[in-house]
């Protein structure tokens, strides 16, 4: 279904609160029992940014239902597009009709009032107190039991989002628990109850220890639960077996942290370019919206994008407590004094000080764990430029939502296809067995400058949000989690090397599931046999873990033509819209025309 273009303009501002989830369908079952002596540990999943079901509820207890009489739904829980567009127009209709005709002596009313209209539409229902605490009855859906014990819908949630499935062939579905939360509500309470969650697998189970997956945002948590522990004088190797850590947000998102101390970015190229186009993935609507913008002079356009900035967090994200958890530790002391410094905000900034200080304190948790028999892993993507939102978009090495340095621990890079320079030699290398090579095949990351060099995995090209459709990176956190033998980059290295490939296979192992269940008795031999050996084919690249793209998308070929011939119809690509391509090309290139032609200005601005 294609957006509209109010739907996209939104998308554009939900963007900058950094909406990034691993998604791709997963189905398993095992309703076996645990006896806490099976050989297995249990694994507890700490996920990312909004990848809980989390509801909005009324003053009655029930879901909360919007004017059109329709569920609110997340993350921001918005009025109808009716009442949004409503609201839009009683605000800022008036400062934008006279700041367009009488131009500068309005401009700075049109900023102020669009930066306060965007935080009052997308977080009227989400704000958090002075205290941190969630103003309205906004609830995570709870998993008080493992997967085994859950609903249909709610294992098909989970697995939806993390797609776990081999790990419950392995250690079975009564192994397997997920921890549920709001993702822009408490830090401290949030972990308070991670912990005391944790204490509860152990006691389902009969377990000693546990393993915990944090993914992305669930990096940030697993700081302060390391911190707590040792707040608590209690070592965490007496409940942690093993924590394999999947694209975490260790040091936060740059994205979050150059946005909380500087605003969105002020190149000039790259707003009037192409920051929308790379968010909105090149849509011909993009072009247009880079057009439109230049009704305002330069100087207005960087004060609305400011103003929308501070509207969002100072309307209400600077008292969300876990969005703090994903700033980057150097970009923490700037940004809270910018936005935690007046006495409204005391009580917030004693909270973020405490994750501050365990995010300050991250690298030496991890090792004093590790050193007390917890084994630590880490997957990563690199070589993925961050989103164009942000002054250093194109001058680190990313996933587009995480920094290297942030994902993997500490690893050195210069950006995206920038190689090692000539001479380089690594400062306070992590490893120092020159045995071990740690220079990625393509130069451009030095893993020995990682906290963890040989216990994390990198994967080229990997976009943190197609991580879950990466089956190699979901089947790689399995065998992390379920094979004690498997001990470090070296243990197998011809099926987990240290350095791998992104690969998609979201759409082909669905694909491949309903293939084999056909039934395909009536069909020709020769049809029956192609059809056959295709799956057969398929199976055996996706098999190979040491990714292949190109030997992937020939086998993916080959099965599509095959199902085709065995469903009586003849197989055609998928042809692109044509109409969608032609008119993104010809904004695209009335864009760049006038960009070379009129340059980083307003149209206002030639006058």
């Amino acid at each position: 279904m294609k957006k509209s273009l109010w739907t996209k303009l939104v998308a554009t501002l939900v963007a900058l609160t950094l909406v990034f989830t691993i998604v791709v369908p997963a189905f398993a079952g095992n309703n076996g029992e645990c006896d806490g002596d099976c050989g297995q540990c249990p694994s507890l999943v700490i996920p990312g940014i909004f990848q809980s079901e989390v509801f909005l509820y009324d003053e009655n207890g029930e879901i909360a239902v919007n004017g059109d009489g329709e569920q609110y739904s997340g993350p921001f829980y918005l009025e109808s597009t009716a009442e949004i567009v409503k609201i839009a127009v009683a605000r800022l209709l008036v400062p934008l009709v006279l700041a367009l005709g009488f131009q500068n002596d309005f401009f700075d009313m049109l900023a102020t009032q669009a930066g306060e209209a965007i935080g009052d539409i997308l977080l009227e229902n989400i704000k958090c107190d002075e205290n941190g605490k969630v103003i309205k009855d906004i609830r995570a859906t709870k998993y008080n039991a493992s997967v085994a014990e859950l609903s249909d819908h709610d294992r098909e949630h989970i697995l939806d989002n993390v797609p776990l499935e081999k790990y419950i062939e392995i250690a079975g579905a009564d192994h397997l628990y997920f921890f549920s939360y709001y993702s822009l509500g408490n830090m401290i309470d949030t972990v308070e109850e991670l912990y005391d969650y944790i204490q509860m697998i152990k006691e389902q189970t009969g377990h000693d220890k546990i393993n915990i997956v944090p993914i992305s945002q669930g990096g940030s948590l697993a700081n302060m639960l390391l911190q707590m522990y040792k707040d608590k004088g209690r070592d965490i190797s007496e409940d942690i077996n093993r924590i394999v850590y999947v694209v975490p947000a260790k040091n936060g998102s740059t994205l979050v942290g150059e946005i909380i101390e500087y605003g969105l970015l002020d190149d000039d190229e790259a707003i009037y370019s192409y920051m929308i186009p790379r968010l909105l993935e090149g849509e011909w609507s993009s072009y247009l919206i880079n057009l439109v913008l230049r009704f305002f002079p330069k100087d207005v356009l960087n004060s609305l994008l400011d103003g929308a900035v501070d509207g969002l967090i100072n309307n209400g994200l600077k008292y969300s407590t876990l969005i703090w958890g994903l700033c980057p530790s150097e970009n923490y002391p700037a940004g809270a004094e910018k936005y935690l410094s007046d006495e409204n905000t005391k009580e917030i900034r004693r909270q973020t000080d405490i994750f501050y200080n365990a995010q300050l304190n991250a690298d030496q948790n991890i090792l004093d764990a590790k050193a007390a028999g917890v084994k630590v892993f880490d997957i990563c993507g690199y070589n993925y430029s961050l989103y164009a939102i942000v002054d250093s978009w194109d001058n680190v090495n990313a996933d587009g939502i995480i920094q290297l340095e942030s994902t993997s621990m500490g690893a050195v890079s210069y950006g995206v296809d920038v190689e090692l320079p000539e001479g380089y030699v690594t400062e306070n290398p992590r490893c120092t067995n020159p045995d071990h090579n740690h220079i990625d095949p393509h130069n451009i990351v030095d893993a020995r400058a990682g906290l963890l060099p040989d216990h994390t995995f990198y994967f080229y090209n990997q976009n943190h949000e197609r991580t879950g459709s990466n089956d190699v990176v979901m089947l790689l956190a399995v065998e992390l989690l379920t094979d004690e033998n498997f001990t470090d980059v070296y243990t197998y290295p011809d099926r987990f090397p240290q350095f791998n490939t992104a690969r998609n296979t979201k759409g082909i192992i669905n694909d491949i599931k309903r293939a084999k269940q056909m039934d395909t008795s009536a069909l020709a031999p020769e049809v029956a046999q192609e059809f056959e050996a295709a799956i057969a084919k398929v199976e055996a690249v996706l098999a190979n873990t040491v990714v292949d793209n190109e030997a992937l998308e020939a086998a993916k070929e080959e099965f599509y033509i095959a199902r085709a011939h065995a469903e009586g119809y003849e197989y055609t690509p998928e042809e692109v819209d044509k109409t969608e391509q032609i008119l993104a090309s010809v904004f695209k290139l009335v864009n760049d025309l006038v960009y070379k032609f009129f340059g980083p200005r307003g149209w206002f601005d030639a006058r």
